[in-house]
């Protein structure tokens, strides 16, 4: 069996360190990178994006499992995130997706990571420490073509790309956009910015420079548009086994990589017409057999799904019940039947035949489903598993 590489931990203890805790298929990671990749074929790359603690399943083992399915490269939020997987020995490409700060280019360099380059400050800090450091500083340029939020305008690609390529140390690596409305049922919108990107790419070529690798597809736009595709996508959903809330989607064989579980702590019977947690907000129609489950918001679980969401005990579906509190949530154990304390407990995952996706809990607390595991925080421990055999947790999971 091949297992993904981690640090390990001492004295080998695989069991959850907290009252509740998340199981990361490192198996379903690389299987999903290898769909996608079956998908596209081999002219189109893969970037995973592995930013906010891999969308909460774990920075390091998560990198390793898609990188090992065949991933292109990584894709973070910041340069810390980035320096955490260089000092894990990880020496894949790197990109980091924020706009760059001067006084980190030295570290950039460094770190041999691509820097999304859409600020002509960052580009000049970029091209002194390559000097100094006698290295190469990467750049991939940001287009903003609709999203309104980082990228040189399209108009200003061009020029901006022939300042990046003037600087001395520095190399334009790619070009890329975001799109904004990629899970939309109108596509009017992300096709707008599809032929905003190209005639942005059209006037670079018309100026003699090559962009690199183009890259400007998500999840979504990977599955629904494949004239996007490109050079590469960035996909983080897809990866983790989680198909984007879209119409229209091209079918793709993923597997959900998370589940996240825990344990009855404690069963009441309570009476007809007793009010539940905070507010009152649920009082029961007739006698009640509720569990308490030792977790809540504060450990990422949405506030907003009171009263709406479910959880699975005994293979059952049993409803929470009252507000979701800081440490606790209450459930009707009802539909369980003899339910006790010490019950394992489905907040997403599988058990028996029923199932509860990321996608329900987002729908539940009126959300993205990206939301539903990134918030999942640093009180849970995480195991990493591999064709269902535990191969332990990552030290101290970030948030």
């Amino acid at each position: 069996m091949t297992r993904v590489s981690r640090p390990r931990t001492s004295g080998g203890n695989r069991r959850p360190q907290s009252p509740s805790w998340v199981e990361v298929d490192c198996a379903a990671l690389r299987h999903n990178v290898g769909a996608l990749r079956g998908l596209l074929g081999s002219k189109c790359g893969v970037w995973a994006v592995v930013k906010a603690n891999a969308y909460g399943h774990g920075l390091v083992p998560t990198a390793r499992a898609v990188l090992q399915g065949g991933a292109t490269g990584l894709a973070v939020a910041s340069v810390g995130e980035a320096a955490r997987l260089r000092r894990a020995g990880i020496e894949d490409p790197i990109l980091v997706l924020s706009a760059g700060d001067p006084r980190q280019a030295r570290e950039v360099v460094k770190l041999r990571l691509l820097q999304t380059a859409c600020r002509a400050e960052v580009l000049r800090a970029l091209s002194q420490a390559a000097e100094r450091l006698g290295e190469c500083a990467r750049v991939h340029l940001k287009i903003d073509t609709g999203m309104g939020r980082l990228g040189v305008s399209p108009e200003e690609a061009a020029a901006f790309a022939g300042l990046a390529l003037s600087l001395p140390g520095v190399r334009l690596d790619g070009v890329f956009s975001h799109l904004a409305t990629a899970e939309s049922s109108d596509p009017a919108y992300a096709r707008l910015q599809f032929d905003c990107f190209r005639r942005a790419l059209d006037d670079m070529s018309a100026a003699g420079i090559d962009p690199g690798r183009r890259h400007l597809a998500n999840s979504a736009a990977a599955l629904r548009f494949p004239e996007m595709r490109l050079d590469a996508i960035r996909t983080g959903l897809l990866i983790y086994g989680i198909l984007p809330d879209a119409p229209d989607l091209e079918r793709l064989d993923v597997r959900p990589a998370l589940a996240w579980k825990t344990r009855v702590a404690f069963v009441h019977r309570l009476a007809p017409g007793s009010p539940v947690s905070y507010g009152g907000t649920f009082v029961t129609k007739g006698e009640c057999l509720a569990g308490v489950l030792p977790l809540g918001y504060a450990d990422g679980y949405p506030r907003q799904a009171s009263n709406r969401g479910h959880v699975l005990v005994r293979g059952k579906l049993c409803p929470l019940i009252g507000v979701v509190c800081m440490d606790h949530v209450m459930v009707d154990l009802g539909p369980a039947g003899n339910a006790q304390v010490g019950d394992e407990v489905v907040l997403i995952g599988r058990q028996g035949n029923a199932e509860i996706t990321a996608n329900h809990v987002a729908q539940w607390a009126d959300t993205v489903v990206h939301e539903v595991p990134t918030m999942i925080g640093s009180r849970v421990s995480r195991l990493y598993v591999d064709q269902a055999e535990p191969v332990g947790p990552e030290p101290g999971p970030e948030r």
